[in-house]
């Protein structure tokens, strides 16, 4: 036989609080103070990355500075030597701030048509598909993805097979037989139609 419940006993739901409730201005100067941190956190990452692009840019100022200092003394006669590796210097000063120097020349354009913009071609002998002959201005790509400044470039496409050639001309070829059937079979008719009348 059971026991009937003890009415003094206390259930878990009924315990008192082990902790008094945080006061409402207690509540209110914890919020304060996690958001005073979160503000606090977000300027100092902000000086970070503003720091670090300080940092990037100033060793870019100083390489293009010491490319430049290179160009000094070059004139006509001697811009052959030292113009590659200045080149070379600046597009390294581009990468390392975190820009990428796009030159697609040599490059077949179906490799760099996403970022660059035709002006012209030009067909060449020898070629199985179109590539970049020349740049005519170069493609920029900053380190976050973002297509800065898209290439513009001259195409050297191949030139038409001869087989396609031969084609082409038996083609013609066959319009003017053509027309000249036509015409013919036109000269016929109205001869017809001339004899026709003068019967």
């Amino acid at each position: 036989m059971t026991q009937p419940a003890d009415p003094m006993r206390i259930d878990e739901q009924e315990r008192l609080l082990a902790a008094r409730p945080e006061p409402p201005q207690g509540v209110v100067w914890r919020l304060l103070r996690e958001r005073a941190q979160a503000a606090d956190a977000a300027v100092a990452e902000t000086h970070r990355q503003a720091g670090e692009h300080k940092s990037a840019f100033e060793h870019f100022a100083r390489d293009v500075a010491n490319a430049l200092h290179g160009l000094h003394g070059v004139t006509p006669a001697t811009a052959a030597d030292p113009l590659p590796s200045l080149t070379a210097k600046l597009a390294k000063a581009l990468e390392g701030s975190g820009a990428r120097y796009l030159d697609p020349a040599g490059e077949p354009y179906e490799e760099v048509g996403m970022w660059a913009d035709v002006v012209g071609s030009e067909q060449r002998a020898g070629l199985e598909r179109a590539v970049v002959a020349e740049t005519l201005q170069p493609g920029l790509l900053m380190a976050d993805g973002k297509l800065a400044q898209r290439a513009r470039v001259y195409l050297a496409v191949p030139a038409a097979v001869p087989e396609q050639q031969a084609e082409q001309a038996e083609q013609a070829e066959q319009g003017e037989q053509g027309g000249q059937s036509e015409r013919k079979a036109q000269e016929e008719r109205e001869e017809q139609e001339r004899e026709g009348e003068q019967e």
